[in-house]
């Protein structure tokens, strides 16, 4: 299956900082052992399929924006509330070099998975 990245993402991804994606899943499509091919500039000329790899395990995620509970949101990783310290393990092995430039991706409520495609699981 493709995943499609923005390029900022492709060298992090390359280099192993970026070990897996947080995504919609509302056709429970993605699968344990399920081929990824992580791509750029899909359904354009400029598509570029820099790496294949398996899906090596998922996890469900939920963000939760309430009032009252500071800057960030409140994370469920398999409906677990992860503490202050995981967030800051989630959102680097995501890619971002900052809580605040993930929660400016992930600006709303949003549930789906995380998909992972090293050993590494929360």
């Amino acid at each position: 299956m493709i995943l499609g990245f923005k390029t900022k993402f492709t060298d992090k991804i390359l280099s192993g900082t970026k070990i897996h994606t947080i995504r919609k899943d509302s056709k429970n499509r993605w699968k344990v052992g399920n081929t990824i091919h992580f791509a750029n500039g899909i359904r354009t000329k400029n598509y570029n399929c820099f790496k294949i790899d398996k899906c090596i395990s998922i996890q469900t995620i939920k963000i939760k924006y309430y009032m009252g509970c500071g800057n960030y949101p409140l994370i469920f990783i398999d409906n677990r509330l992860i503490s202050n310290d995981e967030f800051a393990i989630l959102y680097r092995k995501d890619g971002f070099s900052c809580a605040e430039s993930f929660c400016e991706w992930f600006n709303e409520d949003f549930e789906g998975k995380l998909i992972h495609w090293t050993d590494f699981k929360y």
